[in-house]
């Protein structure tokens, strides 16, 4: 299905935080062995050179099979409440706001601009969750491989950001808008600057380090980032 105007907003409101967020994560956890899931205690463990264990909820999962979404409120497994607050938390936002993605139990991501059924899965699914960290306030997420292309995706609990600095988040900005279709750039750079707490006068982000300066051309869309240090 088509995206909805409703969760193209949510995605602009998100992507930038939640992308810090995973490359964050990814500094300490991406070169883990193996991961290893316990839905009825609510945890989550990295086996490997830098061992973690967080507390978790379940969101879903998505499978190149029947390319679709199934939410985890959905699931016939019928997975204890305590793992399932934040996918129902994201479901109550999709019935205040009417978005119809987040309050079907399954939802079909088949024309998605992804043409490969696993690609456009992975998009699907981070979509998802940007959703559900707006909706829930944890940030922090991951989407595990379960067989047959298939992905699990789970928020961490309890998990805190590091200070954003200039470097980064000029990366964060860039890379952000090649991790799904961001449809209002300026709308998505002001929303992280709210979140985060950071000045923002719908040019320049000024932040402990530096500032960066944002260019948008006429359409909205980022043209040019520019990132200065405050030590230079």
């Amino acid at each position: 299905m088509a995206r909805s105007r409703g969760m193209d907003d949510l995605v602009s409101d998100g992507v930038f935080l939640a992308w810090e967020a995973q490359l964050q994560l990814a500094d300490r956890y991406d070169d883990h062995e193996r991961w290893n899931v316990d839905l009825a205690a609510g945890t989550l463990q990295f086996v490997g050179p830098h061992p973690g264990e967080f507390r978790i909820q379940l969101l879903g999962s998505a499978a190149p099979g029947p390319r679709s979404w199934l939410w985890g409120w959905a699931n016939p497994s019928q997975y204890p409440a305590s793992v399932l607050a934040a996918a129902n938390a994201t479901r109550a936002l999709g019935e205040r706001l009417g978005i119809p993605e987040l309050v079907q139990g399954e939802v079909p991501f088949g024309e998605h601009r992804q043409a490969d059924a696993a690609d456009a899965g992975y998009e699907f699914a981070w979509d998802m969750s940007i959703a559900a960290r707006l909706a829930t306030g944890s940030w922090f997420g991951f989407g595990g491989h379960v067989g047959g292309g298939s992905r699990l995706w789970v928020l961490f609990e309890d998990v805190l950001f590091v200070p954003p600095t200039v470097p980064r988040m000029v990366r964060v900005f860039s890379e952000g808008l090649q991790t799904t279709e961001v449809r209002d750039h300026r709308r998505a750079v002001g929303s992280w600057a709210s979140l985060r707490g950071v000045p923002w006068d719908g040019r320049t982000l000024t932040l402990a380090d530096g500032t960066i300066t944002v260019d948008f051309d006429e359409l909205g869309r980022i043209r040019d980032l520019q990132g200065s240090s405050a030590r230079a």
